[in-house]
């Protein structure tokens, strides 16, 4: 079709620029036009993921974090190329009652 666009999967990570502390863990996120972006406020959590050997490899450390507008974002840093991606993006928590 003229014109269409082209489909893209839904859920398909895009890259992100992440400040890290010390340890690898994201403190900050920035991405293109910022609209994910901020200070990470709390890690919830962290996990690893290495897999598809006999492929194409895969290794993968996952971090969701919150940022300082509520925003809840599951980022990875690529282990094989170094780059961080944003994998899903949450609802923004509710205010501490």
């Amino acid at each position: 079709m003229k014109g269409a666009t082209p489909l893209h999967p839904l859920g398909s990570p895009s890259t992100v620029r992440v400040r890290a502390d010390r340890e690898g863990r994201p403190v900050e996120v920035s991405s293109r036009g910022q609209k994910r972006a901020g200070r990470v406020v709390a890690v919830r959590e962290s996990w690893r993921i290495d897999d598809e050997w006999w492929r194409r490899p895969i290794s993968r450390l996952y971090h969701q974090v919150i940022l300082e507008r509520g925003e809840i974002l599951t980022l990875y840093r690529d282990l094989i190329d170094g780059r961080w991606y944003v994998q899903k993006v949450g609802p923004p928590t509710a205010p501490n009652g």
